[in-house]
């Protein structure tokens, strides 16, 4: 297959369906791990106060430390999604950098990334508290409450890991990206300038090893360094300590398989077998780690295992767990990339709308996941149906949503929907 420097449709979709596949995740977390509380899940509707902690305390079945068949897909699938939407957010950054100078690229980020980043945390924070039942609802308290926000998320946001988890909440992904894409710019720059620097052809080398050795031996290596380096000192969570710096290798080697190109597309279209074969035996590495994590105490998969008895620095298996984690998650992204690129490179005349429908999706689908556990529980449900009920609700208003915010250049603007091309019906 020959390809263009135009930007591919397989790309587009992952990154359509990878967004996508939040809402049902975010769900599922709330049901099978009570990540929002023990009062919002489901499961849990019919017990007291009191004996829902004790419940999931004695019997470790609503938290992520749970080994349940559901939890381990939940785990399963939080190792390599957002690794491979930092990915397509890389190679996004490849095509952008074909067309544009660093400063206008900037530009760009500012308004793509942290407008809507600021914008969501204020309203879609307040949101959430309002549906979590955490705000006054006279106009008062309304006021307060929404206004305090503004203020508190605004001044806090950039605070290491309570930043994060306070002021941005979901929103972390954004701020990330922003980061990435200032630190690395002298970087694509330099490569954009010069296709025959060492940077470049550096590259471009990696792609092009005998047998593939360079992305399938030499790039998750990379990664396992990175959390040998940092793992042991603090959890990873949100995107902060090792995750802060595994997630950046993602995003620049996401960048580098489309300075690759010819290197990248030959192998993940001609060697497909072996990359899932990869990816399968790489899982049952996975779940032993993970497994190995629920019975020792000692947070293999999580990190900042240095904080807890007896206090090690690494071991054999805290290495070996390293390089499990980053191995099954690079070989999984490859998977993801190798079988889009056989299925989804075509046009089809929704994917632009889809892709309007990323960002509006993504910004407000978290208070609406609250609101689709409470009707959940409200009707009775458990379990999966919980989870699927859940999801058709959060989906349906996130789509009312789109729709409304989409048609005014505005709430576009706020949302960061690109703007629509003079001749587009969508």
């Amino acid at each position: 297959m020959e390809h263009s420097g135009d930007r591919r449709h397989d790309i587009d979709w992952l990154r359509v369906i990878l967004f996508g596949l939040l809402v049902p995740f975010h769900v599922a977390i709330g049901v099978y791990w009570s990540t929002y509380g023990l009062d919002i899940n489901p499961n849990l509707d019919d017990l007291a106060n009191q004996d829902r902690i004790e419940f999931v305390e004695e019997n470790d079945d609503y938290s992520a430390d749970s080994v349940t068949p559901e939890s381990m897909v939940l785990h399963w699938m939080h190792q390599w999604r957002l690794a491979a939407l930092f990915m397509i957010s890389g190679m996004g950054t490849a095509f952008a950098f074909r067309r544009r100078v660093w400063r206008t690229f900037l530009r760009e980020r500012v308004r793509r990334l942290l407008i809507p980043m600021f914008f969501g945390a204020w309203t879609m924070g307040f949101a959430g508290q309002f549906i979590m039942g955490e705000v006054e609802t006279d106009l008062a308290g309304i006021t307060i409450t929404f206004l305090g926000g503004i203020i508190w998320r605004s001044l806090t946001f950039w605070i290491p890991v309570f930043g994060k988890l306070i002021a941005l909440g979901h929103l972390w992904f954004l701020w990330n990206l922003f980061l990435y894409s200032l630190i690395l710019t002298p970087v694509f720059h330099s490569i954009r300038s010069n296709q025959d620097g060492i940077p470049a052809r550096s590259i471009k080398y990696l792609f092009s090893m005998r047998y593939g050795i360079g992305p399938l031996l030499v790039v998750p290596l990379i990664l396992t360094l990175s959390e040998v380096a940092f793992k042991p000192f603090f959890p990873g969570y949100i995107g902060v300590a090792y995750e802060w710096f595994w997630f950046l290798i993602f995003f620049a080697v996401g960048f580098a398989c489309i300075v690759a190109q010819r290197g990248w597309y030959s192998l993940i279209e001609t060697r497909r077998l072996a990359i899932t074969i990869l990816a399968l035996t790489s899982t049952v590495a996975f779940v032993w780690i993970r497994l190995e994590q629920h019975s020792s105490g000692i947070p293999l998969i999580d990190g900042g295992w240095l904080l807890e008895e007896p206090h090690i620095l690494h071991n054999r298996m805290t290495l070996l767990a390293c390089a499990v984690h980053s191995f099954h998650a690079w070989f999984w992204c490859l998977a993801v990339f190798s079988w889009g690129s056989y299925f989804l490179n075509r046009p089809s005349k929704w994917l632009a709308y889809l892709n309007q429908g990323v960002y509006p999706f993504y910004i407000v689908h978290m208070p609406l996941v609250y609101l689709g556990l409470r009707t959940a529980s409200e009707l009775g449900l458990r379990d999966m149906s919980a989870v699927i009920v859940a999801t058709i609700v959060t989906a349906v208003f996130c789509w009312s949503f789109f729709e409304a915010v989409r048609r005014t250049r505005v709430t576009r603007f706020l949302y960061g929907i690109k703007e629509k091309p003079p001749n587009a019906t969508n």
